[in-house]
């Protein structure tokens, strides 16, 4: 059996109203924006926090690493849990007072373990919002309407890296010209650390928007089970392989990102001035297109009535970004930011399909564990994509052979995961989500294919 795009006949009748439902995207895309800004700002000011605070190297990869990732990751399941069974509405709002906390920690850091606890709190923060932020919007919209909206939060992050990249360096630059002029213009506080407090204030004037938030009924629940993994292992022909592509994009994608730069100074030899406008254009068009696009495919193939065509639009778009790995390769700037941007979009799809179908097939008081699972395994893989290309680089004999390593580790993974993404699509659900208060399938739910 499979799991067919539901009509639209009755949707109206038990969702939230449309204002509501969009207010509530509105905040959760608001949400994705922040905690992606509070991310990169933190990133950018790793150089004058080593200076002031006297870290290593090896530290500062701990701290801005390390710890981030181990809450991230070892959290994630739990809170997707949590957002099964709680208030989501409530979790969002204790994670925005944790992910404020973390920017005020940043601000207020004296030595490496205060820092270390701050990345922690934004990694738990993350954790708790994804999963959640998820849930909510699967319960707030109609199957039929429910791709655009799922895809909100990574729209959010989208912007919130690209504009954390632009406002925060901006920002940051502009407070150091401020303390050269006059040294008590920020009453002894470094600039590092105002920006952080000054970040954490803006988090704080989101609160209680988010708090406005309605918790809508829960919809599309089972007629029995308890939300436990062993209810989620039914879908496991269907789920194993789409995690395995999840998997295998996490690192494609970690990987690539965090080697753009340092191939752009190494190979085209580009000072970070040279390209920081350009690439973070390139970077917040691609990711934002590709989330975009996402939704656009979804209705396409809503129209087959399956989610398994979608399913293989996401593995064709893992396809399209195994060109994309030589972009490292090219001869010029140019060839290099077409396929980035290229990467952008493709992976975004890639990565966003499979999501938005979870919110689909998944019933209601699964979707937080399978969200949280998600999170877990993408945490994983976004520590290992980057050591290994840093690794094929220093096999192939140093710095000069950046662009070949980023090829060697980055196509495969591609293949892995537009191959695990095709067999995921092939496989059949053997579990049906009900609408919430009855016992029957919910309409469009049928066997066959």
């Amino acid at each position: 059996m499979t799991t067919a795009i539901p009509a639209p006949a009755t949707a109206a009748a038990v969702y939230p109203a449309f204002r509501q439902a969009r207010f509530s995207q509105f905040i959760i895309g608001l949400i994705g924006l922040f905690v992606a800004m509070d991310v990169t700002v933190v990133g950018l000011l790793v150089e004058p926090m080593k200076h002031d605070l006297g870290l290593s190297d090896v530290q500062v990869g701990l701290v801005h690493t390390t710890s981030f990732f181990a809450a991230y990751g070892l959290l994630a399941i739990p809170m997707g849990m949590l957002a099964d069974r709680t208030k989501r509405v409530r979790l969002l709002s204790i994670a925005m007072c944790l992910s404020c906390a973390s920017l005020l920690f940043v601000g207020l850091s004296h030595d490496l373990w205060l820092l270390a606890g701050a990345k922690a709190l934004m990694g738990a923060a993350l954790a708790m919002t994804y999963p959640a932020g998820m849930s909510l919007m699967a319960d707030n919209f109609a199957p039929e309407r429910r791709a655009f909206p799922s895809v909100t939060f990574g729209m959010g992050q989208d912007l919130g890296g690209g504009a954390g990249l632009l406002i925060g360096g901006l920002g940051y630059s502009a407070l150091v010209a401020m303390v050269a002029v006059n040294a008590d213009a920020l009453a002894g506080i470094a600039p590092w650390r105002a920006v952080s407090l000054i970040f954490a204030g803006i988090g704080l004037l989101l609160i209680p928007a988010v708090m406005a938030m309605r918790e809508p009924p829960r919809m599309e629940v089972k007629v029995a089970g308890n939300g436990s993994f062993r209810e989620l292992w039914a879908y496991r022909t269907f789920l194993l392989p789409l995690f395995a592509g999840m998997f295998a994009l996490g690192g494609l994608v970690s990987g690539l990102r965090v080697w753009f730069a340092p191939a752009l100074m190494r190979l085209y030899d580009l000072e970070p001035g040279d390209f920081a406008v350009w690439m973070s254009i390139v970077m917040l068009i691609g990711g934002f297109s590709g989330h975009a696009l996402s939704g656009k495919l979804m209705g396409l193939a809503s129209a087959q009535r399956s989610d398994a065509a979608a399913v293989r639009l996401a593995a064709l778009a893992a396809i399209i970004c195994v060109p994309t790995t030589f972009l490292a390769m090219m001869p010029g700037t140019g060839g290099f930011g077409a396929l980035a941007c290229i990467f952008m979009i493709a992976s975004g799809i890639a990565l966003a399909i499979p999501v938005i179908v979870i919110n689909l097939r998944i019933p209601n008081e699964l979707r937080g564990l399978c969200m949280g699972m998600y999170v877990a395994l993408i945490s994983v893989s976004g520590m290992i994509g980057a050591p290994l290309i840093g690794y094929a680089s220093q096999r192939l004999g140093g710095d000069a052979m950046l662009g070949g390593a980023i090829a060697l580790v980055g196509a495969p993974f591609a293949l892995i995961a537009a191959v695990s993404l095709w067999v995921a699509s092939t496989n059949r659900s053997d579990r049906q989500p009900v609408q919430a208060g009855g016992g029957e399938p919910a309409v469009g739910v049928k066997a066959g294919v």
